[in-house]
């Protein structure tokens, strides 16, 4: 069985709060995976696109992006983005990674001001839903836990009434979430540590379908548990 590195991303994260057997799937039997439908394709390249508008509200920035998604190329990423950090009391960055026990995260723009940090999550929806606040609530962890602790987080997100196929930066709004994730954050730690005992935890292979396989999202592993349910039923 060809197993994923044991590294804890944020969509990792995300994944494991809706499922635990998705984790592990993730991580030991990724080409079991759905493929993606085209439409998820297309909302995922308007988010980049999105994401690249949200830059604009914060010019002149670096662009700290991985050379690739593996984990060893944002670790690196990481420790450039430290190596700024230490070295410029005012900066901004765009996808700055942060790296610490064996949990990574990639933010979205982190500005550095007066020696204080301001986080910046950007996400393609009028609605900041329960998600987004645990996506951030880990971002957060991760970057206090590798010593960068913002002072600020924010998701920027689209004012009620735009449209994505035509926007501009007048229709984009940040909402301070630091409150929010703040109070998730002894959670966050929690769920972390059942997130890495997941990985390997091979009795999951036979949790059975419920209604998390689709709240908040169609996993992509449900064609897999379909299969492995139709097969234990004929073998009765």
């Amino acid at each position: 069985m060809a197993t994923r590195s044991k590294t804890l991303s944020k969509s990792s994260y995300i994944r494991s709060l809706q499922c635990l057997k998705s984790l592990y799937l993730y991580k030991n039997h990724y080409k079991e995976k759905d493929p993606l439908p085209i439409e998820l394709l297309r909302r995922f390249k308007q988010g980049t696109q999105f994401g690249r508008l949200a830059w604009l509200l914060f010019p002149n920035g670096m662009d700290m992006s991985p050379k690739t998604a593996f984990p060893n190329a944002i670790v690196r990423a990481a420790q450039h983005v430290e190596a700024c950090l230490l070295q410029n009391d005012n900066i901004t960055l765009y996808e700055a990674s942060f790296y610490s026990n064996s949990a990574l995260t990639i933010l979205d723009i982190l500005v550095k001001k007066n020696n204080l940090l301001y986080a910046y999550e950007v996400k393609s929806s009028v609605e900041i839903t329960p998600t987004y606040l645990n996506d951030a609530a880990f971002q957060y962890y991760v970057m206090t836990q590798a010593g960068f602790k913002p002072e600020k987080f924010y998701i920027v997100h689209m004012r009620a009434g735009a449209n994505l196929d035509h926007i501009g930066t007048d229709d984009l709004c940040l909402s301070d979430v630091t409150a929010n994730i703040i109070e998730k954050q002894d959670f966050v730690e929690a769920h972390i540590a059942m997130a890495f005992e997941a990985m390997t935890d091979e009795k999951l292979l036979f949790a059975t379908k419920g209604e998390h396989c689709t709240k908040p999202y169609l996993c992509d592993f449900a064609g897999f548990c379909s299969r492995q349910e139709n097969t234990e039923k004929t073998t009765l």
